[in-house]
C-alpha cells in the first residue's frame, strides 16, 4: 500500500510537470489545437472554450461545450471530450443533446449543379415571430468583401464564411460539401496576438515556483480590413499544420493543410457559401438575390432578435 501511495504521488507530480512544461506549455498547445480546429471546421466552433484538467496517471482530459447561434441566442447542443495519455490523443467522444438538426446542412459548390434541398418554402411558412440560422450557397465564388457587401444594410448577422481551398469541387458527393473549411466574420486571434496590459509574479512556495498573473486585450480590428481575417486564418492553418495528426483526429479525416495553404497562396480567398442568422422574413428576402443559389435551414427559434 505504501508503494502504491508513493507511486500515485510521484505520478501526480510528474503529470503536472509534463503538461506544464514549455512556453507555451503542453496544456495550452493542446487546448489551442482543439479550439482552432473547431473554429475552422465547424461554423459554430469558435463559441465557447476548452477546459482541461490533468488526471492522476499521466493523463489529460479536455472537454468543450458545443453551441449554436440562432438569432441572438446561443444554444447548447452537445459536448466534446478528448483524452490524452502523455502526448497521445484519443479520438473525440461526442455527446449530443438539446436541439439538433435532423439533417446536417451542407453547401453546394457553384457550377456543379444544385443540391435540390433549398428551404425557401419552409421560411415562407414560418411566422414573423421567428429567427433562423442557415447555410447559404452562392451562385458563383465571391471574394470576402463581396460576401460582406452582400449582407450590408440587411438585418442579418454573418457568422462564418466557407473558403474555397482547392478540393471542394472534387469531393465525391458531386459538389455537396458537408465538411467545409472557413473562418468566422472576425479574426481568429492567437495567444501571441494579445497585448499584455498587466503582468505580476508571486512566489508560490512550492518547489520554487511562481504564480504569474496577466491581463491582455486582443488587437483592434476594424470591419472591412479583410486582410486581417485572411492573415489570421493562414496563421491558424500554419499552426495546425504543426499538429496535423491531432487535428485530423478531431475531424475524423485528413485536413491536407499543406495543399490548402499552397492553393490559397496561388489563388487567394474566395467563398462558395456562408452561415448566417436573422429574422426569418429578412432572410427570406435573399431568395430574390442572384448571388444566392440555395439556402438550407439549420435551426429555428422563437423571436429573440435585438435590433441593432
Amino acid at each position: 500500500m505504501g508503494l502504491f501511495i508513493a507511486f500515485t504521488i510521484i505520478a501526480i507530480i510528474f503529470t503536472a510537470i509534463y503538461y506544464s512544461w514549455g512556453k507555451p506549455d503542453r496544456l495550452e498547445v493542446y487546448r489551442n489545437i482543439i479550439d482552432h480546429t473547431l473554429t475552422i471546421t465547424d461554423p459554430y466552433g469558435y463559441m465557447g472554450a476548452t477546459s482541461m484538467h490533468t488526471k492522476t496517471y499521466f493523463g489529460l482530459e479536455a472537454t468543450r461545450e458545443q453551441n449554436k447561434i440562432v438569432g441572438h441566442e446561443r444554444i447548447m447542443v452537445g459536448e466534446w471530450q478528448v483524452n490524452f495519455l502523455f502526448s497521445s490523443m484519443s479520438l473525440p467522444e461526442e455527446e449530443n443533446y438539446g436541439r439538433q438538426s435532423q439533417e446536417q446542412p451542407a453547401f453546394a459548390f457553384p457550377g456543379l449543379g444544385t443540391r435540390g434541398m433549398s428551404d425557401w418554402n419552409q421560411l415562407e411558412n414560418l411566422s414573423e415571430g421567428t429567427v433562423v440560422s442557415g447555410y447559404v450557397s452562392f451562385s458563383e465564388l465571391l471574394e470576402t468583401k463581396e460576401v460582406f457587401d452582400l449582407l450590408e444594410g440587411k438585418n442579418i448577422d454573418l457568422l462564418w464564411l466557407a473558403v474555397d481551398t482547392g478540393g471542394e469541387d472534387k469531393v465525391p458527393t458531386k459538389g455537396t460539401i458537408f465538411d467545409p473549411i472557413g473562418f468566422p466574420s472576425f479574426p481568429i486571434w492567437h495567444d501571441d496576438d494579445f497585448i499584455v496590459t498587466e503582468h505580476s509574479e508571486e512566489d508560490s512556495g512550492w518547489l520554487g515556483g511562481k504564480v504569474v498573473s496577466e491581463s491582455a486585450v486582443s488587437p483592434e480590428y476594424e470591419e472591412g480590413d479583410y486582410a486581417v481575417l485572411h492573415e489570421q486564418f493562414i496563421k491558424t492553418l500554419k499552426f495546425l499544420k504543426q499538429h496535423e495528426n491531432k487535428a485530423d483526429k478531431l475531424v475524423w479525416g485528413e485536413l491536407n493543410i499543406s495543399e490548402r495553404l499552397n492553393y490559397l497562396e496561388e489563388h487567394g480567398f474566395q467563398h462558395y457559401g456562408a452561415v448566417i442568422t436573422g429574422p426569418t422574413k429578412e432572410i427570406l428576402k435573399l431568395q430574390n438575390d442572384d448571388s444566392i443559389a440555395e439556402l438550407e435551414v439549420d435551426e429555428v427559434a422563437f423571436w429573440n432578435w435585438n435590433e441593432q
